[in-house]
Parts: C-alpha cells; structure tokens; sequence
C-alpha cells in the first residue's frame, strides 16, 4: 500500500518556509476585491484593448489614452496589495466548480505590467518598481492560493505578467538606479522555491479536489452499465439505467471499483513527482514517459474490450457484449482503471505550464544581475561577485541557462524538447519556440 500524503504535507510545508513568505494570518483581500472586479473588466471592455498582448516587451506598447491611464491607476490603487495579506479562493468540490476570480485576476496584473511599461515610458522608475512589486506579491499569493491544474494556469498567468513587468524594467534603455535593481533581484532569488510549491499544491489538490471526489461519487453498483451512466457525468448528474430493451453487459458478481486501490494508485502515481518537487523547481522531465504513461497502457491493456465498450467505440453485437464482459470480469477493479485512464492529466505539458514561468525568473536574475555588473558576463563573474548564489538553473535540464555575450548578449532555456537549439528568439517566446529566449 503506497503512503499516504503526510510527507508531502511536511515537504510543502517546509517549501513555504523556504519561500518569501507570507503572514499565516494576513488578511484574505479576496472579498474585498471582487467588489472591484465589474469595474475591472469594464474598464478592459470599454476601451477595446487586448492587454495581455501589451504585456511583453518585445512589442511594442501602443499611445495609451490618458483616461484609460488615470482610471486604470484609480482603479489599481484600490487593489494594491498590502505587504501582508492572503488569496483564499473558494473551496473546489469536483470538476463543475467555478472559478470567477481568476479571470480578473488576470486581468489586474496585466493592468498593472501595461501601467508598468507605460511609467517607464514617461521615465518614471518608482512607479513601474512599485507597480510590478504589487504584481509579484499578488502573483505569490495567486500560486500559493491554487490547488487544481486549472486554477493551477491561471495562477501561471499571473505570474507572467508580473515577470513581464520585471523584463521591462530590465530592457528600459534609461539608467535606473543600482539599489532598485538590486532590490528586485533579492525579491526574484526569494522565489527560486515558488514553482516547486506550487507544482506540488496543484498535484495535491488536483488529487483531492478533483480526482477523489469523482470517485467517491461513483455507485456502488453490480451494473457496469449505470456505473458508466456515473462515468460519462463524472459523478455530476444520476446515473441511467439502460433503456428497456437495450443491449448491455448485464448485472455482474466481479467487483466493479475498489475506491481504496484506486485512489492509491493515484497517490503512487503523483509520489515521484512529489520527491522531484521537493528537490527543486525543475521539471520532472520523462517521468510521465516512464511513470504514467507504463502504468495507463497497463490499464489499457487490462481492460480489453471494455474499454472500448464504455466510450461507445465498439459495436453492441452479441458477441462483442459477451467479449467486453469477459474481460471486464477478468480484471481486478476495471472501474478504477478505467477512471485512471480517463481522468490522469499528461502531467509534464500541464506542469511546463509554470516550468516556462520558472524559466523566465532564473533568466531575469541573470539578466538583472548583467545590468547591475554593468554588462553581460560569465555566471562565474557573477557569482563570484555575489550578484548570484550560483549559475541561474533552467528547469528544462539538469544545468544552467544558456548564454551568448556577443554578438548579441541573450539567455535561453532548452525548454521543452531538453536540446540546445542556439538560443534563437522567434515571435518573442509566444507559442512553442525551440528554445525560450530572453533578451537584456
């Protein structure tokens, strides 16, 4: 029987401590800001204005209207972040759980990185650090409040616009002042253990919120058919019975869903990841490959015709009935495996979500630290000179971040695909580049 979760209570718990932290009684600022959410998206709506394709410094930034600047600087004062305080979302109970708040949430940073841009335009320097501070106080607080793979995204989202904010005051031609950078950098060295947090608060909570509560939901039934009706509505809606006449597998003595094997098998499944999080912020490359993935097509195999047989791919004859019921009776806890099949997420594209993030805060140490140091250099130069506490790690490899001097200073994560591609900027990192790139 694999552990249970306590350990990894204790390793998210240890983490948090080893993150910037937050007051553990800090107040939630969540109620207090959904009242400003309608003018939010209001204010976003009026104007016409995609903000999120403004985030980025690779684009340009469009003549803002000075309306839009004063009510959205109104509207951002009213939504500043203490320096102490909490996100608690509302609690998730299975997978028909709405989720209001993140997309305004969103929207806010996104606000706030256009607001960023445009003070350094006008050569205002406190107040884009002021801005982007807020934002990555609120993004720490958004990735710490999450648990689930969709609030899990979101969450990411946030923290790339705070990031983004940071990345335009690194590439603002102007000279900023040295203690402002340095502060900025302290503040980003602070999170190395943030996507680690997170990673694992989202498997956790992706488990317990989502997953075990679609099969606690699940009958107890001897009639594969109604325990399907259940499978089709996720546990969301009472199972039907077949229709008078219609073919089925009939009632059946084999054991349709062992709920303790089965839920033990997820934890067995997400324990590894759990270990590789509690190392570090590196994505567990390969592991769903030679994990999940080995233990899903076992459950595929086992299963046989039914498999076939519940999504509705086989054809109900007699005989083909009489195959998938065979084979269901021939494996122990088909319902569970057949859940596992339908509900297991492909972890490593779901976790490259934040690893991206993760990627864009190593590589804007590094680009901070070049600026301090008066230029691009070594990592060993840096960490020599304590501008780094040792070579900024990329989450796609076992080593460092990439880096070019000359003829054009840059740093690039192998992303993805785990190769060195040359660190060649394309559409400003949009998408699913060969490799991510970062310009100072």
């Amino acid at each position: 029987m694999p552990p249970s979760f306590r350990p990894l209570r204790l390793a998210l718990a240890a983490l948090s401590l080893a993150s910037a932290p937050l007051a553990p009684a800090a107040e939630n600022i969540l109620p207090r800001w959904r009242e400003q959410f309608p003018l939010v998206g209001e204010l976003v709506d009026r104007n016409g204005l995609d903000i999120i394709a403004y985030e980025s410094p690779y684009d340009p930034l469009p003549e803002l209207p000075a309306e839009f600047v004063a009510r959205a600087s109104t509207l951002l004062e009213t939504l500043r972040p203490p320096a102490d305080f909490s996100l608690v979302f509302d609690p998730i109970h299975g997978p028909e759980t709405p989720f209001p708040d993140h997309h305004p949430l969103r929207q806010i940073a996104s606000l706030r990185t256009v607001l960023v841009r445009h003070a350094l335009a006008d050569g205002d320097h406190a107040a884009a650090l002021d801005l982007v501070r807020q934002n990555l106080r609120q993004a720490r607080a958004t990735l710490r409040a999450q648990e689930g793979i969709l609030p899990y995204i979101h969450a990411s989202g946030v923290w790339q616009a705070a990031l983004d904010g940071v990345h335009a005051i690194v590439r603002d031609p102007a000279a900023i002042p040295d203690a402002m950078l340095r502060e900025l950098l302290a503040e980003l060295l602070a999170d190395a253990n943030l996507a680690a947090l997170a990673s694992a608060q989202a498997l956790l909570g992706e488990y317990e919120h989502i997953y075990k509560v679609i099969v606690e939901r699940m009958p107890a039934t001897d009639d594969p058919d109604l325990f399907l009706s259940s499978v089709s509505s996720l546990g969301m809606a009472e199972p039907c019975p077949l229709e008078p006449g219609e073919l089925g597998l009939g009632l059946t003595t084999h054991p349709i869903l062992d709920v303790p094997a089965t839920l033990s098998a997820y934890r067995a499944d997400l324990a590894p990841y759990f270990l590789a999080y509690a190392r570090s912020s590196r994505l567990p490359r390969g592991l769903y490959a030679t994990h999940t993935a080995p233990a899903l097509a076992s459950h595929h195999d086992d299963l046989g015709l039914f498999l076939p047989y519940s999504t509705g791919e086989l054809e109900p004859t007699l005989a083909n009935l009489a195959l998938a019921r065979a084979a269901l009776e021939s494996t122990p806890n088909p319902g569970g495996k057949l859940l596992a099949l339908f509900l297991t997420p492909p972890w490593e594209a779901i976790l490259t979500n934040l690893a991206r993030r993760e990627a864009q805060r190593s590589a804007l140490c590094a680009l901070l630290a070049w600026r301090i140091h008066g230029g691009p250099t070594t990592w060993e130069i840096l960490v020599a000179k304590k501008l780094l506490p040792a070579p900024p790690a990329d989450p796609f490899s076992a080593g460092a971040l990439l880096y070019s001097l000359a003829p054009e200073p840059r740093v690039w994560s192998v992303f993805s695909d785990g190769r060195d591609d040359g660190g060649k900027l394309v559409d400003g990192n949009y998408g699913q580049p060969d490799d991510l790139v970062w310009l100072p």
